[in-house]
């Protein structure tokens, strides 16, 4: 069913209203939901300095309830009361928030403690941390270092969820290319040959070559010829009678076409023979980069245009994990696609014409990768064959044309799915959403949602 009027993402605040009736209520639903289990937080014995934060949450949310009834079950709301009834749910939102805050530092207290107890009363309750991906490794890591003889039904869940999420990603990895690995150091003299022959993203687009040193030891060098920046990380499975000038395995971002000399291994022993096994790899992006939480992003259609949501952050068919912040636009083939941020073109493919629902179609989605100032990536994909109209290389303004919209990949219609991402600083190879915020003609959008629908602007 299409929802049309006022929305109210309460997670992080955000409101936007348009003249449509709307029942007002219901603009409270996501923190009624949350209530619930801060009801449960309320009760835990780690929770008792902080009671009185929780109490006013649930004690406001109950006010707040009775007059978005009132406003619904009124003919003609009154302006006034209406706007003080969304600034309530603002200032909800925001105490949401802090408790959300407060709930992940006692988790992180609790498991740096191993107090089991507290742990257990916490994970026995389903805030919206628990859903982070970060979070949800450290508790399942502390959980089964700690229960090994013992099972939380709450936690093998979240285990159940972690592995089928670990599964798809390797999928996503082998068949999207996200990451390319075991590839052979070279000899510095080869480097020339190579690049002869080398095209942008491929496996030997980016390059690392070793040359002994007069002193018995190897220098290395890393050579990016993308236009975009990548993270290599480089590991030795053998060092014999060598020692490295740097932290094994080495992580390190190399910008677009760009050299450096990255590591180097000095001999030990002069009187001993050196050996050393090694391989490296690298993903497109930075894993260092810092995402300008403030920039607002264009929402990629035409101006006046209006788009309905299909699956928002943290949806329940693919929006998971590492993947959870990304959008679904349901849009007819060939619907005009704009850049929602400046940047350079590092990723553009329109020769498919292939799609359906599955891991096994994810190859053939075409796509647009625009690398942002601040090292992120802006990824526009299942676009039609053809529909991919900028080169890698490219400067590209925010607003401008850069493709059309398809079906192809894995999809199950036509739709444009729409992210921003950077390289997990932890793995340092596969990619990560990171929550953005949206400009639309009714207000900025930050939790976009299955059933939302916007204006563009």
């Amino acid at each position: 069913m299409r929802r049309i009027g006022i929305f109210v993402f309460a997670s992080y605040g955000v409101l936007f209203a348009a003249s449509s009736p709307l029942l007002y209520n219901s603009l409270a639903e996501p923190l009624q939901k949350s209530s619930v289990s801060i009801e449960k937080l309320s009760q835990k014995p780690i929770m008792e300095p902080n009671k009185q934060l929780l109490r006013s949450f649930l004690n406001r949310m109950e006010t707040t309830l009775l007059m978005g009834k009132e406003l619904s079950d009124s003919e003609h709301a009154d302006d006034k009361r209406m706007n003080a009834y969304l600034q309530d749910l603002r200032e909800l939102s925001r105490t949401k928030e802090s408790i959300d805050l407060l709930y992940r530092k006692s988790l992180d207290t609790a498991m740096a403690k191993a107090d089991k107890k507290s742990f257990e009363d916490l994970i026995s309750v389903p805030l919206d941390p628990l859903k982070h991906p970060r979070i949800r490794s450290e508790v399942i890591a502390f959980y089964q270092k700690n229960y090994p003889h013992h099972s939380i039904r709450s936690i093998d869940a979240l285990c159940d969820e972690q592995e089928l999420e670990e599964k798809s990603i390797k999928i996503a990895i082998e068949q999207e290319q996200a990451y390319e690995e075991h590839l052979r150091i070279l000899k510095r003299s080869e480097v020339s040959n190579i690049k002869k022959t080398a095209q942008t993203g491929s496996r030997n687009s980016v390059i690392l070559s070793a040359e002994a040193t007069g002193s018995g030891g190897f220098e290395f060098e890393a050579e990016n010829l993308n236009p975009y920046t990548v993270t290599m990380s480089i590991d030795f499975e053998l060092l014999s009678n060598l020692k490295s000038s740097g932290k094994i395995p080495l992580f390190i971002e190399i910008p677009g076409r760009s050299k450096k000399r990255v590591l180097e291994l000095t001999r030990i022993a002069p009187e001993l023979p050196v050996n050393y096994r090694s391989s490296y790899g690298w993903a497109r992006g930075s894993a260092f980069a810092v995402h300008q939480d403030s920039y607002i992003y264009k929402l990629p259609f035409s101006s006046g245009s209006v788009v309905n949501v299909s699956q928002g952050y943290n949806g329940e068919s693919t929006h998971k994990g590492f993947s959870a912040y990304a959008v679904d636009f349901p849009v007819p083939v060939g619907t005009p696609i704009y850049a929602a941020r400046e940047g350079i073109v590092v990723g553009s493919e329109g020769s498919s014409n292939f799609g359906g629902v599955g891991a096994e179609y994810r190859q053939y989605a075409n796509y647009v990768i625009i690398e942002h100032r601040d090292g992120t990536m802006g990824n526009y994909y299942h676009l039609k064959q053809g529909g991919a109209l900028v080169a890698i290389g490219k400067k590209i303004a925010k607003g401008e044309l850069i493709g059309y919209s398809g079906n192809t990949g894995n999809s199950s219609g036509p739709h444009l799915h729409f992210s921003v991402s950077k390289v997990d600083p932890v793995s340092m190879r596969r990619p990560m959403n990171l929550p953005v915020k949206l400009q639309s003609l009714e207000g900025i959008v930050t939790l976009p949602q299955k059933g939302d629908r916007y204006t563009v602007q």
